[in-house]
């Protein structure tokens, strides 16, 4: 009885093994703490720790449409942001979905640059929210393949009701 009992629980074993069976919230808040690790990456002045975390054919997509591409240019980019000295940035996870599979992940966050306006010299925040496109590495590392940035409507404006139409005439 024993013998059959833990043959059981091998075969079980094995077959919870092969269906992958990781909890997709736990592979978010794994890439969230991947997330963590770039924004300290920032915070230190590391452009090979921000650069590493984008897939070699990654594309960044800012505010006002423009596309980097290649954990390079988006380096680069960082780079012009961390030496300006009103830069700061705060991100909020807003949402994130993990695959079945566990090979891909998509999160979003609410993120606040401030920098310097290039027009007053006076700094400014820019509010965005950031999706983001994760796919597992065979290492098991999580890459970065599309990060997309657009504006983020002001809260007071969300809250506030739409002005009625005029009737038209005609």
């Amino acid at each position: 009885m024993r013998k059959a009992v833990l043959a059981t629980l091998a075969a079980t074993t094995m077959l919870a093994a092969c269906s992958g069976g990781a909890d997709p919230a736990d592979v978010v808040a794994t890439i969230r703490a991947t997330e963590q690790a770039q924004l300290d990456a920032i915070a230190s002045d590391d452009l090979v720790g921000i650069a590493r975390l984008y897939a070699d054919d990654a594309v960044l997509v800012r505010p006002d449409g423009t596309r980097l591409v290649g954990g390079a240019a988006i380096a680069d980019a960082y780079g012009d942001l961390i030496a300006d000295p009103a830069f700061h940035i705060e991100v909020t996870p807003a949402d994130g979905w993990a695959s079945s599979a566990e090979d891909l992940a998509a999160l979003a966050s609410n993120v606040d640059i401030t920098m310097t306006d290039p027009e007053s010299g006076e700094p400014v925040t820019e509010k965005m929210i950031s999706q983001t496109v994760w796919t597992r590495q065979s290492g098991g590392t999580w890459m970065i393949r599309s990060a997309i940035n657009a504006p983020r409507a002001d809260a007071a404006a969300e809250a506030a009701p739409a002005a009625p139409e005029a009737p038209q005439e005609g």
